[in-house]
């Protein structure tokens, strides 16, 4: 088995962390390739059978678009705070890849969502989409279309569409409900609404939501800008094709996790 080991040098013991670990892949007898960056990872041929990623669950949602993409399962190794989206702790490492080659696990499936820009495809984010205002002061005017039919318009800090697995970051925080992972489906939460009958919505995944901005704001995907967007822009969105994979040895309880990692 070829494992990749990825995760943000940037940060103090990263680096270190990731020598240790491939160093117990190697004495378990797999190949290792280390991946410092997303572009390595799509240009690395042939594609690793399993890219185990080493930090918190931002730097698991940067690589995630590219293992969807080439159809990589995602071993997350916790470092950060919340770890909302990691499987296991370092010291758990070796057990985990024992459990691997003797099979002992299972693979996790979560949705994507395909943000569209002017009808051109621009992005698949496993967390959120947030549409938001450009400035610190005011708030920005957001037209909501759901398959075709007016939701209404919007005053607010800007508007956050979520998966499932989105559904417990940044749309939580806002006020948006919790979507339990076994139940595709897009959340659509306004932040900190100037509109107060327009409550957060929750729709079937192939539901194609549009959004025109009556101002200037920009688009985030997964918490990193993507591009900014005026009047003229159209931004739509609805499930993608494509599935991100995560390896699990245990059931996920998120109301669990919710209690104990947000307490």
């Amino acid at each position: 088995m070829k494992i990749g080991f990825a995760g943000n040098l940037e940060k103090e013991g990263i680096a270190e962390f990731r020598v240790r670990l491939m160093e117990q892949a190697s004495a378990l007898g797999e190949e290792s390739v280390a991946l410092n960056s997303v572009t390595a990872l799509q240009a690395e041929q042939p594609a690793p059978d399993l890219l185990v990623v080493i930090g918190g669950d931002g730097t698991l949602l940067r690589f995630a678009s590219v293992a969807a993409q080439r159809d990589i399962p995602l071993l997350g190794v916790n470092l950060g705070r919340i770890g909302f989206l990691s499987e296991i702790a370092l010291e758990e490492f070796s057990g985990a890849i024992e459990k691997i080659q003797r099979g002992e696990y299972r693979v996790e499936e979560r949705m994507t969502l395909l943000c569209s820009i002017n009808g051109a495809p621009f992005a698949s984010c496993l967390n959120d989409i947030l549409i938001s205002k450009q400035s610190f002061s005011g708030t920005i005017h957001i037209d909501m279309f759901c398959d075709g039919q007016a939701v209404g318009s919007v005053f607010s800090d800007g508007i956050i569409a979520s998966t499932p697995t989105g559904s417990t970051a940044y749309n939580l925080s806002a006020g948006g409900p919790v979507v339990t992972q076994s139940l595709d489906s897009i959340i659509v939460t306004a932040v900190c609404s100037h509109t107060l009958h327009i409550r957060p919505i929750v729709s079937a995944p192939d539901a194609v939501w549009t959004f025109r901005v009556n101002g200037e704001g920009f688009v985030a995907g997964d918490g990193i800008k993507l591009r900014s967007v005026n009047p003229d822009d159209c931004i739509s969105l609805t499930r993608s094709d494509r599935r991100v994979r995560f390896i699990r040895f245990r059931e996920q309880n998120v109301f669990e996790l919710i209690r104990h990692k947000l307490t």
